[in-house]
């Protein structure tokens, strides 16, 4: 924690005001007396506490953002909060708050002093709870109210908006309209006067008089007043502040402009007509497109017979209170447009007086739906239907095919050694072959079959109508030969610039599976493919290859196991077992915890039958969840038990469930759940984990490492291996894999990694395990080498959670 900047404690602590100081981390580093009593809190219980910590959410968050202008800006701050008083209710503060800096003139943190402001914004409150009242009562009255003679001479005035008057009230009386208005003003009142005496009232006078807060425009009414024969004739004048109006019927005109300057401008042909059907409204693009309609029928237009008969009908459903919409193409200057058009009805409290019309060019917006259709269908590179458009074709050749009891084939084309052409001679000559490859294709492929790039160097074919299933496979061989032959064709490519062309030799591996209608997905079909085409390639490229019954029983016995897989999952068919991990003297330190799923049929079922299933198929990561929430409830039910309390559980973490962005809180939320200490629990990863977003999966583990949770870097040696990010890692432990520890005693490579690895994690202060240790010759050596961790059948076999205490060593005494 920063030092408080603040020294002078004694004389702070003595100030009426509170005053207090935090670090940059939002830390409290000093309060005074007053300090505490505006928080309502002791000493000890702020210092070293954030707002976060003392405060609710939103009043926290503002005090942050305060801070954060100040430390930000390098400057002093004001605001004001309203802040708890320890005895349930409430006070207002002003806040100043000032930057820190030490000796050296560096940022360390702010002070701020504050003043209670409680009673004076009760007072401002008040205040204006009473202008409030006495604005309600003026505006109750908003007329200015004055006695004039006929001379003009004010002889009374009552005004409850003095704002209002030319001049105070009491410069006014006794004074004539000449004496205070400006000379135009006074004349319109003058004669508003005469006319009141001419005919007995005087109405709708108006003048517009610039007062000290502005221009304001008034309308006059003027009374005559009884009064003896020998006086002049008095005068009773109300004046209305009409500058509201006047501004709404300025907002008015100003608004009908507007809107028919846009409805002219706007780039949308506009017209209505009445009830009679004649033009009562158009804009300019009317106007230039089919001349002025003003007061004409729809029949005097220049408009073709076809056009009229849609007008008169979309017209006579827009009459009916129907709104009608179409698409519709007219030639507009010489050139074919597309619009849309909209008549709908003009209706006024609910009675239909007329329509109105909107015809809009979307012309190019068809053609940039057309570009996008394309886009979205075709590839870019090659226009072949691209592999979504394929899936849909593939799709409808598998229905028809059903419909028509005709076979089909597919074709999964793969050029070979494509790498290498990109590595020697660059994207750009890479792009012109498969340009060239997708000519070549369609040139060999029937009408109606169907050639796609499926994506990278992958091409595929789909044939219909192909005769039985041996003819059809003779026909299916011969196209798939033909397209193998056309591909080995030399290709002259132009090369790059300032590069001789290149004469490119290409041979293609084919993978062909049929069907005939026999319900099989598009999906399932191109695996097939996939599944014939790397036959090919294995079997020497430049050759082509048919899906056998073999490979369907292997796709078939697969998807068997999918099945039940995902049933085990719903069904939580699994069980954890435990094995031991013990320290050199053989007490137990740990366990890992091992998945075992409970076959309703086969039995205990071992990870290395389901867990790469699990990951293809993305089941690894609900498997993952119901793993780590196993291992945090075992975790917990040990930590009640004497025997079991100090252990850790290791439990391995695939790729695929790492990188969810929400596995760390997922975790936090399962550890809350269970009870289960975070200090226990030791995630086991692989170095897999770090061949892509290296720089993601540091930043989570670190999260991870927060929350107290260790970690194990499983396998260690056999994957992905890099120093550089290793010692990057917050690792606790390295784990030497059991493929090394199993030969460590025949072979001298096992024995010296088996021994680099010890060494490293001792440099790197990281504990070493090894694990699969079975014979003591293999333990006396590890022990040798200065392993201190086992796991392994020499001191146990997973077991489950049941047997596991039953099977641990006694300590002795000492232990």
């Amino acid at each position: 924690m920063t030092e408080s900047p603040i020294t002078h404690t004694a004389l702070l602590d003595s100030l009426a005001a509170p005053v207090c100081a935090k670090d940059l981390n939002g830390q409290y580093t000093y309060v005074n007396d007053m300090a505490c009593i505006m928080l309502g809190r002791q000493r000890d219980e702020i210092l070293g506490r954030t707002d976060c910590a003392l405060f609710g959410d939103s009043l926290a968050s503002r005090l942050e953002a305060c801070d954060a202008r100040v430390l930000r800006s390098d400057s002093q701050v004001a605001c004001e909060f309203v802040l708890p008083d320890g005895s349930g209710g409430e006070r207002c503060y002003w806040i100043v708050k000032q930057p820190l800096h030490d000796t050296h003139g560096a940022l360390v943190g702010l002070a701020g002093i504050a003043t209670d402001i409680t009673d004076r914004k009760q007072q401002e409150l008040e205040l204006v709870a009473l202008k409030n009242k006495f604005a309600a009562t003026l505006q109750a009255l908003p007329d200015l109210m004055f006695e004039v003679d006929l001379e003009g001479r004010y002889i009374d005035c009552h005004a409850r908006q003095e704002s209002l008057l030319a001049a105070p009230r009491d410069d006014l009386i006794g004074r004539t309209v000449h004496e205070v208005l400006p000379p135009d003003v006074a004349a319109t009142c003058m004669h508003a006067l005469h006319e009141a005496q001419d005919k007995g009232i005087s109405t709708g006078s108006q003048f517009r008089l610039l007062l000290p807060e502005g221009a304001r425009w008034f309308e006059l009414s003027v009374a005559q007043k009884a009064s003896p024969d020998k006086q002049l004739p008095h005068f009773i004048v109300l004046s209305r502040d009409i500058t509201d109006r006047k501004n709404a019927e300025h907002a008015l005109r100003e608004s009908e402009s507007l809107m028919r300057a846009i409805v002219d401008n706007t780039p949308v042909e506009y017209w209505a007509r009445d009830l009679d059907g004649r033009c009562i409204m158009e804009n300019a693009l009317i106007v230039r497109h089919w001349g002025s309609l003003l007061g004409k029928l729809p029949q005097d237009s220049s408009a073709s017979p076809e056009e009229l008969a849609l007008w008169l009908d979309n017209n006579r459903r827009a009459y009916q209170g129907e709104v009608v919409e179409d698409e519709v193409e007219y030639r507009v200057e010489g050139e074919a447009r597309v619009f849309r058009n909209v008549v709908a009805p003009i209706k006024v409290d609910g009675k239909i007086i007329g329509i109105v019309g909107f015809n809009q060019d979307v012309t190019d917006r068809k053609r940039a739906e057309n570009e996008i259709h394309r886009l979205a269908f075709y590839d870019p590179l090659t226009h072949l239907p691209n592999r979504r458009l394929m899936f849909d074709r593939l799709q409808h050749a598998l229905i028809g095919s059903g419909r028509r009891k005709r076979y089909g084939a597919l074709l999964l084309i793969d050029l070979d050694n494509f790498k290498y052409l990109n590595d020697t001679h660059g994207h750009e000559v890479g792009d012109q072959l498969l340009i060239e490859v997708a000519k070549r294709l369609k040139k060999r492929i029937r009408q109606g079959d169907t050639a796609a790039r499926l994506g990278g160097d992958e091409f595929v074919v789909i044939l219909e109508d192909i005769d039985g299933t041996l003819d059809g496979s003779i026909q299916a061989e011969l196209i798939g030969e033909s397209i193998r032959a056309e591909l080995n064709q030399p290709f002259h490519l132009a090369g790059l610039p300032n590069a001789c062309p290149v004469d490119y030799h290409c041979s293609s591996s084919i993978g062909i599976a049929l069907f005939d209608g026999v319900k099989v997905t598009a999906e399932e079909l191109l695996r097939r493919a996939d599944t014939a085409m790397y036959q090919a390639k294995a079997a020497g490229r430049n050759t082509l290859r048919f899906f056998d019954p073999e490979m369907q029983a292997a796709v078939t016995l697969r998807a068997a196991l999918e099945t039940e897989l995902r049933q085990a999952v719903d069904q939580e068919q699994f069980q954890l077992h435990y094995q031991l991990q013990v320290d050199a003297a053989g007490h137990p330190v740990g366990a890992e915890a091992l998945l075992r799923w409970m076959h309703p049929v086969r039995g205990m079922v071992l990870p290395a039958s389901f867990i790469n299933l699990a990951e293809e198929t993305g089941l690894i990561v609900p498997l993952g969840r119901w793993v780590l929430t196993a291992a945090c409830r075992q975790l917990a039910a040990w930590a009640g038990q004497p025997a079991t309390a100090g252990l850790t559980l290791a439990v391995n973490v695939s790729v695929r469930q790492f990188r969810q962005a929400s596995f760390t809180e997922q975790l936090r939320g399962l550890l809350a759940e269970t009870g289960a200490s975070a200090q226990r629990l030791k995630l086991e990863v692989t170095e897999n984990l770090l061949q892509e977003e290296a720089e993601a999966v540091i930043g989570r583990m670190a999260e991870l490492k927060q929350l107290g949770i260790h970690f194990a870097l499983d396998d260690f040696g056999t994957g992905y291996s890099s120093l550089a990010y290793l010692k990057r890692l917050p690792l606790n432990q390295l784990k030497i894999d059991r493929s090394f520890v199993r030969d460590v005693l025949s072979d001298p490579n096992d024995a010296a990694i088996a021994e680099t690895i010890v060494t490293l994690g001792n440099s790197l202060g990281l504990e070493v395990i090894a694990e699969g240790v079975e014979t003591e010759e293999q333990l006396r050596f590890l022990a040798g080498i200065g392993c201190r961790q086992y796991q392994g059948f020499l001191f146990g076999h997973p077991v489950a959670a049941g047997d596991f205490a039953a099977a641990m060593p006694l300590r002795d005494a000492a232990a």
